[in-house]
């Protein structure tokens, strides 16, 4: 993550935010539509579904580590603040557990209700996500800006980032800047070195394309 004026670029939190959103959001229509029996679609979605909460757990596992300890220190006037993100993370992972485990038995059988069983969790899981990021975005981001440093703020990025499969960077870097907004997107942009840009554009786009058609059934408009 970058910083703006000796300050944490927190920006790019929210475009992450916006990621899992969005994707997750959509899940419960798309596994509902399903066909009864149809193993091979549902192992797309279940797919899918499991590299976002992947990433979703290594983005809590990452603030539970290097975040919420920092903010409890030195903004103990909000202690009852962190104490309720960490209480929700709590909520999220459990949650985040009950899909993971109705997700591979959707992909194993494609049955309906199976897939019914699974958009019932998802439906909870967005809730508890919408509530917990839009709390994070309002009044911790804030705080962030204010008591942690450019090093530590770092630190956080590059957990995050370490936790992508590496042939599959491009892909979720398209997935971010397919959500984002123009502003955004310059953000994003502006933080890969020459030839990760060239490489975006040569490879990335299109391997972005090509996952996201899989998931949606029409690739991305832009």
């Amino acid at each position: 993550m970058t910083t703006t004026a000796n300050r944490p670029q927190t920006e790019e939190m929210v475009i992450v935010h916006t990621l899992f959103r969005t994707h997750l959001a959509a899940l419960p229509d798309l596994v509902t539509a399903v066909p009864d029996g149809d193993r091979s679609r549902a192992a797309d979605l279940a797919g899918w579904l499991s590299e976002l909460l992947t990433g979703l757990h290594h983005h809590h596992v990452g603030e539970d580590e290097l975040m919420w300890p920092v903010l409890a220190s030195r903004a103990p006037q909000d202690r009852a603040l962190v104490l309720r993100m960490e209480e929700q993370h709590s909520r999220i992972a459990d949650l985040v557990a009950g899909c993971h485990r109705e997700g591979a038995a959707f992909a194993a059988s494609g049955r309906r209700t199976d897939g019914g069983t699974l958009a019932a969790t998802l439906s909870d899981l967005n809730d508890s996500l919408a509530e917990h990021l839009s709390d994070e975005e309002r009044h911790v981001l804030p705080i962030v800006r204010e008591v942690m440093s450019v090093d530590e703020w770092r630190a956080l990025a590059d957990r995050g980032n370490a936790s992508i499969p590496k042939e599959r960077r491009l892909v979720f870097l398209g997935f971010m800047l397919h959500t984002a907004t123009p502003e955004q997107r310059d953000l994003l942009m502006t933080q890969l070195p020459l030839p990760a840009r060239v490489v975006w554009r040569l490879v990335g786009r299109r391997d972005f394309a090509r996952a996201y058609r899989q998931i949606y059934g029409a690739g991305p408009q832009w």
